[in-house]
């Protein structure tokens, strides 16, 4: 505990009372400065059950994940899980200041798995801003340090899930002005404003001037589906809109989505519900729970 107190500038720990076992439990935050060579943390001699967050605010820190190690330097962090034998951090022999660092960990089945899905989508070193929402959400723990904080399994599990979102929406945000994201959406909304054309995906790729494999191909990583699956899912949801807000027949439908005839439309919706459009209509006049909508 000497150690402890020597390195750790300050510290909160938190106790879940009656845990569930899938629910995000916090552990520890800790705002800590490290000067020592030996300071060098192995995943693999460390718990498997735990995750952790970490992200340099002074000095410089090192992070290794696999053969690549990288430089911790301020605003840059990882996330990863503790026992991961693949990583490793630690204070780097060329540091001539204190590397200071925040860091926060916590446990259960659903903090691993998103973890582990933010790191497959983003890698597992980041960029923060210093003045970020997540830098300040962990600052704010400060005024509860030298203390343990007793939380139900639900607060234990907004805080690890604020924290997370919180990262996750400075990911996104370049995420989202990156030049594939740019693409997907422009694919969207030409496929979404010609539902009632017969188009190919050769079409859509020349107007946005690609091949067809790059965009079938960036298209399935950004949503899970291809463009013509897309254009499937939205074609069907219009015409359930139509099918419950107009008078419409069936032919008219099939004509505003894109379908050659009455049958192929009705073909494709029964496919896809298990029941016609004409029985889905007749079952919004009947008033049936919402819950049986398609």
């Amino acid at each position: 505990m000497e150690y402890y107190s020597k390195v750790r500038i300050w510290e909160v720990r938190f106790q879940t009372t009656r845990p569930l076992e899938t629910f995000p439990m916090p552990h520890e935050i800790v705002l800590e400065r490290q000067t020592s060579l030996h300071y060098h943390l192995e995943g693999s001699t460390r718990p498997k059950t735990m995750t952790q967050l970490v992200v340099t605010l002074e000095g410089e820190g090192a992070f290794r994940y696999g053969d690549t190690v990288y430089p911790l330097t301020p605003g840059k962090g990882f996330m990863c899980m503790l026992g991961d034998p693949r990583s490793a951090y630690f204070y780097p022999g060329h540091a001539r200041k204190p590397w200071i660092f925040l860091w926060m960990d916590f446990s259960g089945e659903t903090a691993v798995r998103m973890v582990e899905e933010l790191s497959s989508l983003y890698g597992h070193v980041f960029d923060l801003p210093l003045d970020s929402g997540l830098i300040r959400y962990l600052k704010s723990f400060r005024n509860q340090r030298r203390s343990i904080r007793f939380v139900s399994p639900t607060e234990g599990a907004r805080i690890v899930c604020d924290v997370l979102a919180l990262l996750g929406e400075n990911l996104e945000r370049k995420d989202i002005d990156s030049p594939g994201n740019r693409l997907v959406q422009a694919a969207q909304a030409a496929i979404s404003k010609n539902l009632d054309r017969t188009w190919s995906l050769s079409d859509i790729a020349a107007r946005l001037k690609v091949s067809r494999e790059h965009l079938t191909r960036i298209f399935r990583d950004r949503t899970g589906m291809t463009p013509q699956e897309f254009a499937a899912e939205e074609r069907m949801q219009f015409a359930i809109r139509l099918l419950r807000d107009s008078f419409q027949s069936c032919e008219e439908i099939a004509e505003q989505t894109g379908y050659s005839s009455a049958v192929s439309f009705n073909r494709a919706f029964r496919r896809r519900f298990g029941y016609s459009p004409m029985q889905y209509r007749k079952s919004k006049m009947r008033n049936l729970p919402r819950n049986e909508d398609p």
